[in-house]
């Protein structure tokens, strides 16, 4: 009896085993985006992140920092890959307005004193804003203010195999959906006219040729998404005129150099909300702190094994909240296991 039962519990070691596992080919599990999802370093891909393939489940941790020339962010969490069908990710955004804020105090200011038509001391322009504009946001950003926001994702792959439809024009795609909670105070959020607390959606399609440009491994990802998010939700959601949700494009490319290292570049673009209502005089204070541009990257992806990637890459996040050409060095670490 008990050799009868032996065959069967091996098996079903041999099953829990490998439930955690890493099955699947390296790199199939791209990086980390900095929303968490598996992806580039900007947007979201169909893939499902980890190794794990569908009859394992994976999981990843990752750490994100974005050194600009006016602000820097850290962005760090975890994702959950099931049986490469389902990714569960959380994502913890710190967006550092670092000197910027003693600047965007003192333009406040100076629209504030523009309004009656006078030229501000030194001392006034270092005045909390509140006092001088009458807005009901913070009174004074100072240095090393800091933007926060949870992201919390789901991504389903509906149909599709980047590895093994080669002999198929068929992608693999996935649709997401991402809840994002701003940390940003009330008073902020009355201020520029928008809500803390929003979701975002997308469709993502990748396709992979094992043979592509120069008979290299070449990789391209397309993504609508619909979104109403303010620099990726940092500045809040929506705007003074609603929720302004938009239907927008983003696109990746990538090509292996060997199985280690990947060189591409991305695209995503991103919704323009009028942000602080108000006119005349006061109007071109929210069209400054409204600008928005496309985010875009070149980046260098590198798998040394399974269990890690390392991700280099020069961004252009274009103008954010009055402050224009930010530009700079991208950093990510993904682990997976």
């Amino acid at each position: 009896m008990v050799l009868a039962a032996s065959p069967l519990v091996a098996s079903a070691a041999i099953g829990q085993a490998c439930l955690w596992g890493m099955g699947r080919l390296l790199g199939t599990g791209a990086v980390t985006a900095v929303d968490g999802a598996a992806g580039g370093g900007i947007n979201p891909w169909a893939v499902i992140s980890g190794y794990g393939t569908n009859q394992q489940i994976g999981a990843t941790a990752f750490y994100s920092h974005v050194l600009l020339n006016n602000y820097n962010m850290d962005a760090y969490g975890a994702s959950v890959g099931l049986f490469d069908r389902i990714e569960i990710s959380y994502a913890r955004q710190s967006f550092s307005l670092g000197n910027t804020g003693t600047a965007l105090d003192q333009a406040i200011n100076g629209f504030a004193y523009g309004l009656h038509g006078v030229s501000p001391s030194a001392e006034e322009l270092n005045a909390p804003a509140s006092q001088t504009l009458g807005l009901s946001g913070p009174a004074f950003f100072g240095n090393n203010y800091q933007l926060n926001q949870d992201i919390v994702g789901l991504k389903v792959r509906l149909f599709g195999n980047i590895v093994y439809d080669q002999n198929w024009w068929e992608p693999q795609v996935s649709v997401g959906v991402d809840y994002h909670h701003s940390e940003m105070p009330k008073n902020l959020a009355a201020t520029l006219g928008v809500t803390r607390n929003a979701m975002s959606y997308y469709l993502s399609a990748t396709k992979v040729w094992l043979d592509g440009i120069f008979g290299l491994t070449t990789l391209a990802d397309v993504n609508i998404q619909v979104t109403n998010a303010n620099q990726q939700g940092l500045l809040g959601f929506g705007g003074v005129n609603g929720m302004g949700y938009k239907v927008l494009p983003a696109a990746s490319v990538g090509v292996f150099l060997n199985r280690h290292v990947v060189l591409g570049g991305e695209y995503r673009a991103m919704p323009q909300n009028q942000l602080i209502a108000g006119s005349g005089p006061l109007a071109p204070l929210g069209d400054a702190v409204s600008k928005t541009s496309a985010w875009k990257d070149v980046y260098v992806a590198w798998f040394p094994y399974k269990q890690l990637s390392l991700t280099a890459a020069y961004v252009d996040l274009g103008t954010i909240a009055t402050e224009k050409n930010q530009s700079g060095l991208y950093l990510s670490l993904t682990t997976s296991f």
